[in-house]
């Protein structure tokens, strides 16, 4: 690795383009004289690098000797030559020149030890006494109050409070931090209950529980901004106070809120004093106040906007939100939200609350609209939306910020519109939908839609507007990608609009096919991403178009026909790889629901209507041999026929063709194209299983027919195997067809041994064992051999109890006999057997 190298930036390290004088990725100012004086060091960094390198390859091979001379120099305030300790040395030498004194061992540092850090144990020890002074304090009261006098409560009041406190500071001053933080933690612990005290003794006349309550939060907050912006001597502000400070701004809150009747105005009083105390505490530059006072004013302004909102929806009437309602307060929260930037003297956080300010005031504003029906709040939002919009669009760069909030909210509200209405003309197709069973001019009637229908397609318009300007890519080119989208989307919304009237169904599905054909034609004129997006939509919309045209099988002949036509194109003349596999995913599905019309309108009807739909959409997968095409066409075939199945009168004889068709496909396919050879197992599978389901829908239960078929077809494979391969053996070649059919048949042999089957069997047996000596091939031999003792042996077995025993010893010992007899001829003659058979083939 280089440090100077002209094509990476030296800061982020990413590449730098060509010609370029910022780096695209960091902002750096690569051109600039700093950056020219930077790259001449890292070129001096590489040239020490390199001369690094060959010394440390020279001290591994001399390590002494380099040492040596490496001894006067060293890395500044190191104070030594930069050799690891642990370099190997080389065994000492006789010489005349003393040996260097030995380097001083590093000091030895002692391992961590677990447990509690020693500075943590007077914070634990302090906190937790301040929490019993406080416990004890509450006690006392408790117990000592009734038998206090008044003066004596005053007194023991303002004594306790006030040590605590002198102690707090004087602890803080003389270098006790963490003990005057306690401390000063009791003392306003003291002055809360001081406050509740005096209050329950009637001091401050018939208040309630809450204002006293809430008063001694804003006694405590107060006292807590002034003791944690006093400095003692040189000692740096207590932080305990400034944190407690936000805390009783939330007491004060929640307590006042309930007693006062007025929740809206003590809320926005609450936080305007927040925002003084983030003020104070910004000037004054004490994080802990600005954080607490801030986060206690952010509860405080949700907790109040939340209520205001609330009320606001209870009666949003004009007269109610702006004369007796909490409109103001609505207004009061939105302006809030620019304090933040305004504190922070921060120009995007500035921007960012007045957008939320915004967005908030226009809510305000068209909030009476909601009691005037559905259609008028969907005009006054998409009014409202189309205005923000346009401002996002006019306004300068570095103000469009302030439009943003307002009109994603606004597209949002549009946007549910939109599916709203995209929903009820759904669900008025349902209502009409049955699969091929309704008049051509079946019309649309119910349910009632609950938006305005009319304004689909502007807010459709209004929200891609939106999306659009949010991207910062601009020109000639984005703005004709934005076009195409916002006209595909406004196609979609007319065809929407027309469902949600009471019009002929037929209508709204012509303008689906056609939006449908304009996206086929822009993907096939459309370059890069945008036309596989095209072609997704192309795709998605085509497909809605045929399935809304289900209901009269007409109007579905006539919409998913061109559209599977379309599709196709996109298959075979699409510019890119994906586009193509886009097209051929979706074709086979249109064409099978364009030939399911086909077969209804001809008469037919659904019992046989798969096996139509398989012949098509395996005649486009033997045109088009790709994986997307033909997945696809197998997914719809297989989905096709349990549908058949379901209506058909002879499911034996429909899936037999079934499986016949789809047989020959996966055949012709393996025959016609050179990669799908291996789909002709496939099919020779698919045509013995469609014999198999034939001759069991014909009640056959002989074995014969379902085993014969398959094992003259192997045994055909078998030979033309051998014919094309010296290599191949009868073994290999003929052995699984010669099993499978004589295997099966000596089953049933077996238990039935007098029938024309044991006899066909056996004659078929002894053909094949003279055919096998003769051709020398082992596997018929072999297989004819085998089977045919086991039928002699199964014929003779009826008749084997009648012999007497003696005749069986007879035989015995006679065998036993001729072979102790001729055992070396027997020999000779094993030897000679062996060596035939290892001859045949």
């Amino acid at each position: 690795m280089r440090y100077a190298d002209p094509k990476l930036c030296p800061d982020c390290r990413s590449a730098l383009p060509a010609g370029i004088s910022v780096c695209p990725t960091c902002d750096l100012l690569v051109r600039h004289p700093i950056a020219i004086d930077l790259f001449g060091t890292l070129q001096q960094a590489d040239t020490l690098l390199a001369d690094l390198r060959v010394a440390t390859t020279a001290f591994h091979a001399r390590p002494t000797a380099v040492s040596a001379v490496a001894a006067p120099t060293g890395i500044p305030g190191l104070g030594g030559p930069m050799v690891p300790p642990s370099a190997p040395v080389e065994p000492k030498r006789a010489s005349s020149v003393p040996a260097p004194p030995p380097l001083p061992a590093a000091p030895t540092v002692p391992p961590a030890r677990g447990g509690v850090a020693f500075a943590s144990v007077p914070k634990i020890l302090l906190g937790l006494g301040a929490f019993c002074l406080l416990v004890a304090a509450i006690i006392f009261l408790a117990v000592s109050w009734s038998s206090l006098g008044v003066g004596g409560r005053t007194a023991v009041l303002a004594g306790v409070t006030l040590a605590a406190g002198a102690a707090a500071l004087l602890l803080h001053r003389i270098g006790l931090r963490v003990a005057g933080e306690s401390l000063v933690v009791v003392a306003l612990g003291m002055l809360a209950l001081d406050v509740v005290g005096a209050g329950s003794a009637g001091w401050f006349g018939d208040a309630s529980d809450g204002t006293i309550i809430g008063a001694a939060g804003i006694v405590t907050a107060v006292a807590g901004v002034l003791l944690g912006l006093v400095r003692i001597s040189d000692r740096p502000r207590l932080v305990a106070p400034q944190i407690i400070a936000g805390i009783a701004l939330l007491v004060a809150d929640a307590a006042l809120a309930g007693v006062t009747g007025h929740p809206l105005i003590v809320g926005h009083v609450i936080t305007a004093l927040g925002i003084g105390l983030v003020v104070l505490g910004s000037a004054q530059r004490q994080p802990a106040l600005l954080w607490s006072a801030g986060s206690a004013a952010a509860l405080i302004w949700f907790a109040t906007a939340f209520g205001g909102l609330l009320e606001a929806l209870d009666d949003p009437s004009l007269h109610e939100l702006w004369v007796e309602g909490a409109g103001w307060s609505l207004l009061l929260t939105a302006a809030a939200l620019v304090v933040p930037g305004l504190v922070a003297r921060h120009h995007q956080v500035l921007l960012a609350g007045a957008s939320c300010t915004a967005m908030i005031v226009t809510a305000v504003v068209t909030l009476p609209s909601i009691d005037a029906g559905a259609a008028t709040v969907g005009l006054v939002a998409l009014a409202t939306t189309a205005l923000w919009v346009l401002a996002l669009g006019l306004l300068p760069r570095s103000f469009r910020t302030i439009a943003i909030a307002p009109a994603g909210v606004g597209s949002l509200i549009l946007t549910g519109f939109a599916f709203t209405t995209v929903a009820i003309a759904v669900a008025r197709w349902q209502h009409v939908a049955g699969g091929y069973s309704r008049p051509f001019d079946v019309r649309l009637l119910r349910p009632a839609p609950l938006t305005e229908p009319l304004l689909l397609v502007p807010s459709l318009l209004v929200v891609v507007a939106f999306v659009a300007l949010l991207i910062p890519a601009r020109g000639r080119q984005v703005l004709g990608v934005w076009l195409r989208i916002a006209g595909l989307l406004a196609g979609v919304g007319v065809a929407a609009t027309l469902a949600s009237y009471d019009v002929a169904l037929a209508l709204p599905v012509a303008v689906l096919a056609l939006v449908a054909l304009a996206a086929v034609a822009l993907t096939l004129t459309s370059t890069g991403l945008l036309g596989n997006g095209l072609a997704v939509a192309a795709a998605v919309i085509a497909g809605a178009a045929a399935l809304v045209a289900t209901p009269n099988e007409t109007l579905a002949l006539a919409v998913t026909a061109p559209l599977a036509a379309a599709l196709l194109a996109i298959a075979v003349l699409g510019q890119h790889p994906r586009r193509k596999e886009i097209g051929g995913l979706a074709t086979p599905p249109l064409l099978a629901l364009a030939v399911a019309a086909g077969v209804h309108v001809a008469g037919g009807g659904s019992p046989w209507v798969s096996v139509p739909i398989l012949l098509a959409v395996g005649l486009l997968a033997l045109a088009l041999p790709r994986l997307d095409v033909e997945l696809s066409a197998i997914v719809v075939s297989i989905l096709t026929l349990p549908v058949s199945l379901t209506t058909a009168a002879d499911p034996g004889a429909l899936a037999s063709v079934w499986l016949t068709v789809a047989g020959f496909l996966a055949c012709a396919t393996a025959l016609l194209h050179e990669s799908r050879r291996m789909v002709a197992f496939a099919g020779s599978a698919l045509l013995l299983l469609a014999t198999w389901v034939r001759l069991d829908d014909l009640g056959v239960r002989e074995p014969e027919p379902y085993t014969l078929p398959l094992a003259i077809g192997l045994l055909a494979f078998g030979l033309w195997r051998m014919q094309h391969s010296s290599e191949v053996g009868t073994a290999q070649a003929l052995l699984p067809g010669l099993l499978l059919g004589t295997t099966p048949s000596l089953l049933w042999v077996l238990g039935d041994p007098v029938s024309l089957r044991a006899l066909v069997l056996g004659a078929a047996c002894l053909a094949l064992t003279i055919a096998g000596a003769a051709l020398r091939w082992s596997a018929p031999l072999v297989v004819g051999a085998t089977v045919g003792a086991a039928i002699v042996l199964r014929e003779i077995g009826p008749y084997a109890g009648d012999f007497p025993k003696w005749v069986w010893i007879g035989l015995a010992g006679a065998l036993l006999t001729v072979v102790g007899i001729t055992w070396e001829r027997q020999l000779l003659e094993v030897r000679k057997a062996v060596g035939f058979i290892g001859r045949l083939r």
